[in-house]
């Protein structure tokens, strides 16, 4: 489709308007991105998980995890590895979405696909078809917005709190507190507030979610290492 630039820099398919330049640049930055949000809060969820680890009832946590045999150390790197995937998946479509959505495009950025309405071969093709993002509907657009980035990431959240609860049973308790206060609050100001207010919760939801996968981590490297903290 010959996208031109229009009124208010909005494209003949009604989508931003981005040259060749501006898709390139924006990939790259978001190449970058994407590596940020997979490596430095999987750090700093690590470390909080050893600080768990250390400064609570090290001891205990010593003997549960000698007691779940000399073997789950495999299961739970492979716990690990299957998070990072459901983290990979959910975040690598941001590369495409930069080159079609710009920065500061507000709710058009909800969406998580972009439609095209079918056309007679050889007419005029016709704009793109987004989310109602006005009023109640709207807001019932984004509330099940939150519900489906929920759904995209649960599975890994579900694995690490079952596994890292053999061991860190009370830790993960206030851990699934917090990550629960972070999804609500998360759909609620999304559904309110529109694109960018669900921002806390989801820094919430996500430092819990690499804090469980740090529990998790920890306990492998324990199981394999022999090492008692």
């Amino acid at each position: 489709m010959m996208v031109e630039s229009g009124p208010n820099g909005v494209g003949a398919n009604g989508l931003p308007y981005m040259d060749e330049d501006e898709k390139e640049s924006s990939r790259g930055k978001m190449i970058g991105l994407v590596v940020v949000l997979l490596t430095i809060p999987r750090i700093v969820g690590f470390l909080i998980a050893w600080a768990i680890a250390h400064f609570g009832s090290s001891i205990q946590y010593t003997l549960r995890i000698r007691a779940l045999g000399d073997d789950m150390g495999y299961l739970y790197t492979g716990a690990v590895v299957f998070t990072f995937m459901v983290s990979f998946l959910n975040k690598f479509p941001v590369v495409y979405k930069g080159q079609v959505i710009k920065d500061g495009s507000g709710n058009l950025s909800s969406n998580m696909q972009i439609f095209k309405v079918l056309a007679a071969p050889g007419s005029q093709p016709l704009p793109y078809v987004v989310l109602e993002d006005e009023g109640t509907v709207g807001e019932y657009n984004r509330a099940n917005r939150s519900l489906h980035h929920f759904n995209e990431n649960v599975a890994s959240v579900i694995v690490n709190i079952v596994l890292a609860g053999r061991v860190f049973a009370f830790p993960v308790f206030i851990l699934v507190c917090i990550f629960s206060f972070g999804r609500l609050l998360h759909q609620i100001m999304y559904a309110e507030g529109g694109y960018g207010k669900h921002g806390l919760g989801f820094a919430v939801s996500q430092l819990v979610d690499t804090i469980l996968e740090g529990l998790v981590l920890f306990i492998a490297i324990v199981s394999f290492s022999g090492w008692a903290f």
